[in-house]
């Protein structure tokens, strides 16, 4: 019995240790959607609004048409918004892009807006999903307050899909993952 006792003691010891790791930062492992998307901004009143079971903005999917975000064309992005790590809000700085892009559109109404969010690897694949969809939230509610019209917007969440894997978080390359490129696409 003594044995058993000082085994799974052994054992146990050998689970905290390995659990134990000296990053500064949490792992992409770490995060989970539900313990803290919420808290990563503060500053996007109801953003709980217009979101389902899973997580994800509701939108009419039937509306993208033949939209294919793996083949993007270069010409077809207006402009791409970039965000911080771990963050939604659309910064100071990016502001002037949408409203450019604003302007574009409705000196082109033959044209649909697509918002398709991407982040960096950093994160679970679940948590990714969910801050791409913020990111396209909160790039088309910007537009709507600038005078897009939202019945012209659509998103999709792409999440780390075509990021580049173990780029630390700090590298141009994980900087550039971190966007969602305002597409113009045929109505």
């Amino acid at each position: 019995m003594k044995k058993i006792i000082n085994l799974t003691l052994v054992a146990l010891s050998a689970f905290a240790l390995a659990a134990c790791d000296s990053m500064d930062a949490p792992s992409p492992l770490d995060t989970r959607a539900g313990n803290s998307m919420g808290d990563m901004n503060g500053d996007m009143p109801g953003d709980s609004q217009g979101f389902g079971s899973d997580g994800l903005q509701n939108r009419d999917i039937d509306a993208l048409g033949q939209f294919n975000p793996e083949n993007i064309r270069p010409e077809d992005i207006v402009c791409t918004v970039y965000f911080g790590f771990d963050r939604y809000a659309v910064e100071s700085g990016e502001r002037a892009k949408i409203k450019q892009a604003v302007d574009f559109f409705a000196a082109n109404p033959d044209f649909k807006i697509i918002l398709v969010g991407h982040t960096d690897w950093w994160g679970t694949e679940e948590y990714n999903m969910l801050l791409s969809d913020k990111r396209c939230k909160s790039v088309s509610d910007y537009m709507v307050g600038v005078g897009g019209d939202a019945s012209n917007i659509e998103s999709i969440a792409r999440g780390e899909i075509g990021a580049v894997v173990d780029a630390p978080k700090n590298s141009p390359e994980a900087k550039h993952d971190r966007r969602v490129d305002v597409v113009k696409f045929a109505k």
